[in-house]
């Protein structure tokens, strides 16, 4: 009997504190605004993504009804704005992407038999006729929508800021605010070490901030199925390489927090530090011939990229007025994920050193 006693009263090692650490620490994050806010601010931007295309009259998808085609005559035609050479007797239908089920051509008003037209979406929307159109008014009447790959790029340009957002709220003041609210005095003299403390404490940020990520991606993705049928391939990639993002960020914050003795300047200094700062670097070196492969919010660049098919390339432009040649670097996948991870494993482990060392004064 007085073992079992003993053994229920045993204290718990310093991997099972961590838990214990990462649970109490996502209840607070539940229990404050910010994590409130975060998801608000994630679905304030999903709505206005979606809902200021549909205000302005630029829906992702509807039907357009006795719409006049342009069609060549018996020789072709070349649209260099466009980058087409019609072929003869060929109808255009300007749209991203055509519901072949639904497509309806008209002769002069009359339905045209579907033995006496093909439809090709390669090289552009062509309808093309078996006979001669010379003298003919052509019509159709087609449901469309967008490519996925441009209704996804619609709301992916934005998860670079919700992340910057959520490492700002659940990361900047995760360390600092214990020794400037002195609750460090109530916390530090417990029998647990201060790494576990640290783990627990990140990984609850951790745990927030996936949270609004994939609120925010899970309504990306459902509104993507709802308005254009589908789900671009490479989505979950980009959600992936957005997860490690956040984990580098949040790690960059956590390191902020552990130098600073305020919470004001630790959450100026991470905001600013990867909304303006890294971004403002990025920049210049597109200007000056540099890349800035090394700078994690230029890896960042690869959650929307990855996207586009076929993946960008670097390119070259000069701008004539400015005097200046403008580089568009682009970020390479690979190199983008090793970038992160060097970021997120550097900064933790610094961060770690540093807590375990940093004293309570005042």
């Amino acid at each position: 009997m007085s073992e079992q006693q003993h053994h229920a009263r045993k204290l718990p090692t310093d991997i099972e504190h961590i838990p214990i650490v990462w649970r109490y620490e996502l209840l607070k994050h539940f229990r404050s605004w910010r994590l409130i806010g975060s998801i608000a601010i994630a679905a304030l931007v999903i709505a206005l993504i979606f809902v200021i295309p549909l205000a302005t009259g630029n829906p992702p998808s509807g039907t357009d009804k006795a719409v006049k085609l342009f069609v060549s005559g018996p020789q072709g035609i070349s649209i260099p704005s466009q980058g087409l050479l019609l072929p003869g007797n060929a109808g255009l239908i300007n749209r991203s992407v055509v519901v072949v089920s639904s497509l309806e051509v008209f002769q002069d008003g009359v339905r045209e038999p579907a033995a006496n037209w093909t439809f090709s979406s390669s090289g552009g929307n062509i309808i093309q006729f078996t006979h001669d159109t010379t003298g003919h008014t052509y019509t159709a009447t087609y449901r469309w929508h967008d490519t996925l790959e441009s209704f996804a790029s619609r709301f992916v340009g934005f998860a670079n800021l919700l992340i910057i957002i959520c490492a700002t709220f659940f990361g900047a003041d995760a360390i600092v605010s214990e020794y400037q609210a002195r609750t460090g005095y109530l916390i530090f003299p417990n029998p647990i070490r201060r790494v576990s403390l640290f783990l627990g404490k990140f990984g609850a940020s951790m745990t927030a901030s996936i949270l609004v990520i994939s609120v925010f991606y899970g309504a990306a993705a459902a509104l993507s199925f709802i308005s254009v049928s589908g789900l671009d391939k490479n989505f979950l990639t980009s959600f992936a390489f957005a997860l490690e993002y956040m984990l580098a960020v949040m790690a960059i914050a956590y390191l902020i927090s552990t130098l600073f003795k305020g919470t004001t300047g630790a959450i100026v200094l991470t905001f600013f530090l990867l909304f303006l700062i890294l971004p403002i670097i990025d920049a210049v070196g597109s200007t000056s011939g540099f890349r800035a492969w090394w700078s994690v919010t230029f890896s960042a660049g690869v959650m929307s990229n990855i996207l586009i098919i076929p993946y960008p390339v670097d390119s070259v432009s000069d701008i004539p007025s400015a005097g200046i040649t403008y580089h568009n670097y682009i970020p390479d996948p690979a190199t983008s994920a090793l970038v992160m991870l060097a970021y997120a494993i550097t900064a933790i482990v610094i961060s770690m050193v540093l807590f375990r060392r940093k004293e309570m004064t005042g």
